[in-house]
């Protein structure tokens, strides 16, 4: 049962009658209650299948990636919802992994020379050329992770680097096949300690090294 907090125009939580109440992002709503459908039309059942797959390939980046970068610039929708926006129509059942975009932001993004997985420390090394464009800079910090289309895990770099350094390392376990591995890198300016601007994401193919 809801419970109604400085009247009707306050807080509400759960079911009244006809109408449900929440909060989201601070901000209390109150919409009419409608009991949920369940098409099974062959449309929605791919799209099922399109969010299912979204879903997982992106779950393990709500912490490391949307909420350090995304979530800021997103105020109607969580960095998470606008992955799944901006992407579902690629999450097929091979997809083209180059077309994913991780971030997306007017920050000048840095291509990736190349990226190379060393079987013997399990480690992954992304290198760059450093490029600025018209508004990227030295001192922009580079992040990036690594992802294995065979397992579905993910690795991060252990913390960003500096775009003028070149390259940046994301460890991960041995025995990994580079064929199935993915790298994304994006770029990010700072005001203090605060994203003031991101990149868009850069993927690479991960090749022996």
């Amino acid at each position: 049962m809801a419970r109604l907090r400085a009247g009707i125009l306050g807080n509400v939580r759960g079911k009244v009658a006809g109408v449900v109440g929440g909060q989201w992002k601070d901000k209390n709503y109150v919409r009419e209650y409608v009991k949920p459908a369940n098409p099974r039309t062959a449309a929605q059942i791919v799209q099922r299948d399109l969010m299912k797959n979204a879903v997982a390939f992106c779950k393990p980046l709500v912490g490391p990636v949307f909420n350090a970068y995304t979530d800021v610039f997103q105020k109607s929708m969580s960095g998470f919802n606008f992955f799944i926006k901006s992407n579902i129509t690629e999450f097929v059942t091979d997809p083209t992994y180059g077309d994913i975009i991780l971030t997306e932001g007017k920050l000048y993004p840095q291509p990736i020379t190349d990226a190379t997985y060393d079987s013997g420390t399990g480690e992954t090394t992304i290198s760059f050329t450093p490029v600025y464009g018209n508004n990227g800079d030295a001192s922009d910090k580079v992040f990036a992770c690594q992802y294995d289309k065979n397992s579905g895990l993910w690795a991060f770099a252990v913390q960003e680097e500096l775009r003028s350094v070149g390259e940046i390392k994301v460890p991960d376990l041995t025995l990994l096949t580079p064929a199935n591995l993915q790298a994304y890198v994006w770029c990010a300016q700072y005001k203090g300690t605060l994203v003031h601007i991101i990149s868009n994401s850069v993927h690479e193919q991960v090749i022996e090294a």
